[in-house]
């Protein structure tokens, strides 16, 4: 598939996801070196999961006992701080309504949120499923942290509509980046996301 040289690299996740944390170092590098920037989409990984008729697979003992044991691995490989114990499924929810209501007022911002918010759980241990947990993240960005009730209504809407984006669009799980068109899912896709855009270079 010939790249298009411009169009983002668009970055499907759950902030409950620990394998979004994972990949989103290798995704910028990998996005500075092809000319790409990244178009973050915040999704409820359920929601998207109840559309497609797919089970939970913390539902499942077996994947639920390989998923944790993988995660601290993954965090190894990753050269990244993992809080142990990593207290999920957790309701993400406000952290992704809050992004969407500050992206649409401080694009800017939306890359330094996202970090700071899967940092924040999964390299600290430090909530982000409340209210104040999130204002202490709009106060490091520089955001008055009175507004986040208000950027959490705002966004809403926004990430209701994501959702039923990410559904149609084919996402099956967090994280999916889509590269002109074509879905990669899973952390372990990054060769494969930098070896697409290397050969549509050509």
């Amino acid at each position: 598939m010939a790249s298009s040289g411009s169009e983002p690299i668009r970055y499907w996740f759950d902030f409950a996801s620990p394998y979004a944390y994972f990949a989103v170092p290798g995704l910028q590098e990998i996005a500075r070196r092809h000319g790409r920037r990244i178009e973050y989409r915040p999704l409820l990984l359920f929601a998207v999961f109840r559309a497609h008729g797919i089970a939970a697979p913390l539902d499942v003992p077996a994947r639920k006992r390989y998923f944790f044991e993988d995660i601290a691995r993954s965090a190894a490989f990753a050269g990244l701080p993992l809080a142990e114990p990593v207290k999920i499924p957790f309701a993400s929810h406000l952290a992704a309504r809050l992004f969407y209501g500050l992206s649409a007022e401080q694009p800017d911002l939306a890359e330094a949120y996202v970090h700071a918010v899967l940092s924040r759980f999964f390299g600290q241990g430090e909530d982000i499923a409340s209210v104040p947990a999130l204002q202490a993240v709009l106060a490091g960005l520089g955001v008055d942290p009175a507004r986040a009730e208000a950027l959490i209504a705002a966004g809403r809407d926004r990430l209701s509509a994501s959702v039923e984006e990410a559904v149609a669009e084919g996402v099956i799980g967090s994280p999916y980046a889509v590269v002109d068109g074509e879905g990669f899912f899973g952390a372990d896709r990054l060769p494969q996301i930098a070896w697409r855009l290397a050969r549509g270079e050509r």
